[in-house]
This record gives structure tokens, sequence and C-alpha cells, in this order.
């Protein structure tokens, strides 16, 4: 099915719900071939979606009414840019959204996991006004990062994550993918990334001082400084990683992993996505005394295609990965009494979990 050029067909960009209009929705459908010469869009209602998950996007499911019998899609998803002034900053500055679109384009199609079939994806030249339709998933079994994944869940997570490295491995075609895809360690996280902290901590400390685990508070002074040794360290062995591999990221489709949301793709080492997903996304009580059995799993997947990585090396850069990934948390912090119960519930237990694995792993050790 071919993935239509809102831009090149006329049909234009979403920038606010009221440009999804049943003539738009008809002509993302006809464009792919999944709806009939002789059945129209006859009306459409929108459900905005994900609030509190989404938090760089605005998610609309649309649910069309046809004029006759058909097999177009029940529903569909919309996604185009954050309507917050902040987070709005946040996307453009790190380029998120035109990753999404070149994923979708020209990887998705060959990853080793489910993830929603894209119908349309675009992106301003001149800017980041972008939009993405995409599949409705959601009748798959997702899971929730309030809730926490479980060992289980996580080992086959980390499996098919591990194959997605393999397939990129020190790829030739990572070099020439850098403007699309960066590095991990590039000069613009090196200049935003420390203001993005030293905007956030504060309110952190201001907002939920509960939420830092007694023996982290050192963070707070020394992650800035480090942000640039960090993503240095988390370069080698090169791969292509998710960035953002957490639980409302992924879902199962039956025994098998669904995974979404591609804007943070970058280059650099597969520990990368696995210390982020491990330290934030399963509960604390439940991860603790399990890091390195996870890590292993991870590892011995890997060998399976061929990779042979130095485990204590892999150790190191997780417990690298666990500080630095502490910034997802923080990042959004500035903005905390303007969101809803949801988003603040998930930057609280995402910020504590992640500090909880940088106590429990004795990570600030390593950046010391």
């Amino acid at each position: 099915m071919p993935i239509v050029d809102l831009i090149g067909s006329g049909l234009g960009l979403i920038r606010s719900e009221s440009d999804i209009t049943t003539t738009w929705v008809e002509g993302v459908l006809r464009g792919t071939g999944a709806l009939e010469s002789n059945v129209s869009v006859a009306s459409i209602a929108t459900e905005r979606i994900g609030e509190g998950v989404g938090i760089l996007s605005v998610i609309q499911r649309v649910t069309p009414t046809y004029s006759g019998a058909t097999s177009a899609p029940a529903t569909l998803v919309v996604k185009y840019p954050t309507e917050d002034p902040g987070q709005r900053f946040t996307a453009d500055a790190l380029t998120l959204y035109a990753r999404e679109i070149v994923f979708y384009r020209d990887i998705a199609p060959t990853v080793p996991f489910k993830t929603a079939q894209c119908y349309a994806a675009s992106i301003e030249t001149e800017n980041t006004d972008f939009t993405v339709v995409m599949e409705d998933i959601g009748h798959f079994r997702a899971l929730n990062q309030l809730e926490g994944v479980s060992l289980e869940d996580a080992g086959v997570l980390l499996d098919v994550l591990a194959d997605f490295h393999a397939q990129w491995w020190g790829n030739e075609r990572l070099p020439q993918m850098t403007a699309t895809f960066p590095p991990l360690s590039n000069p613009v996280y090196h200049a935003v990334l420390p203001s993005f902290w030293d905007a956030g901590w504060p309110a952190v400390l201001e907002h939920t001082p509960a939420s830092v685990p007694a023996g982290t508070e050192a963070i707070g002074a020394v992650w800035s400084g480090k942000c640039k040794w960090m993503l240095d360290n988390l370069l080698e062995p090169s791969t292509l990683c998710h960035g953002d591999y957490r639980a409302d990221n992924q879902m199962f489709a039956g025994p098998d992993p669904v995974i979404i949301d591609f804007q943070i793709v970058g280059a650099g080492s597969g520990m990368y996505d696995v210390g982020y997903f491990i330290s934030q996304s399963i509960l604390p009580e439940v991860r603790a005394g399990h890091d390195r059995e996870l890590v292993d799993r991870y590892l011995a997947r890997l060998a399976t295609h061929g990779i042979r990585v130095d485990r204590d090396e892999a150790w190191r850069q997780y417990q690298i990965v666990v500080c630095f990934c502490v910034i997802y948390s923080v990042t959004n912090y500035p903005r905390y009494q303007n969101m809803n119960d949801r988003g603040q519930s998930l930057l609280r237990d995402m910020l504590y979990r992640a500090l909880r694995a940088v106590s429990d792993n004795d990570a600030l050790a390593a950046i010391a």
C-alpha cells in the first residue's frame, strides 16, 4: 500500500483538529487505494487519545462513516505537532518529527517487529509541521508506563530489540543517515540538553522532591557537566536506536511485540535503548536485582546474530545510560503544573524509577 504524500497531493498537513475533514480523510484513503471508487466518506468523528502519553504530538483517532459497504479502515490515527509551545520547542530543537517521517517511509518495512501501517507521512521543508496517518492498533494488548512491564514481557521486548539492533549493527549506511538520525553525541544535544536539565531540575525539587530517592540528589549538580561525556561514551558499537523504547510505545499482538513512536531514533550504542527501557518501564520493586540478568538476556540474543559484546563494557554503558536517561522526565518538569493528572503521574513515576535504578546499580559511580 503506497504512503500518501500529503503536500504533493494537495491534501495538506493537519495543524489542528478542525483540519481533519471528510474530504481530507477521503483523499488519504483514496491515495492509499484503501477506499473503493464507488464509496465516499460521509462523515467523521474525532477523539483525542494518548493525552499525557503523546507528550510531543497530538494524536487523534478518526472514525469515518462511509456511504456504503467497504473494506476501508473502520478507524485510523492522525498524529501532528503538539500545541504546547514548550514541548514544540523541544521537538523543533531536536528535529524529532522528521525522524518519524523517514522511519515510516524507509525503515519500517524491514523491522523485525510489527508496527502501525503508515497511510500518509509528510513534513514541511521549511519547518517542522508534520502529519502522519496510521493504522489504528488500539485493539492490541497495550502496555502501560504507570503499571509497568512484567519481567516476562520485558524479556520478549529485549529479544526483539536485539533483533532490530542486529539489523543495523555497524551498518555502512549509518554515516550517510546522520542528517535525519543523528548520533547520540552531537552538537545540538550538547548545546540544548544541559539547558533543559538546568531548567528542569529546580522544578523537580519544587514540585515533587519526594520523587528523588535518598542518595541520588547529587545527580542534579553533575548531570549538565557530564552530558557530553555520557553521550560520547554511548556512540560505539554503533547501531540504530529507537530512542524512546518504553512501555507506552509497546504493545503485543498475541505473543508478538508491536512497537510505535519513532521520533527519537538515532545512531549509537544499543545499550541506550536497553538501559532506558529497563530503568523506566519496569516497576522498581520488580526490576531490582534483575538488571544484570536482563542485560545478559539482550547480549545473549545479540550473540544469536553472531554479535558479541564485552559484558563489562556493556554494563558500564548501562550504568551511564541509567544516569543519562533521567533527562527524559526532568526536561518536562517546567510544565508540570500545566499537565493533566496522567501526565503528572507519568513524570513522577518515570523520574522515581530512573533515580531508583541509578541508586540500585551504583550508576553515579560510573560518571563520577
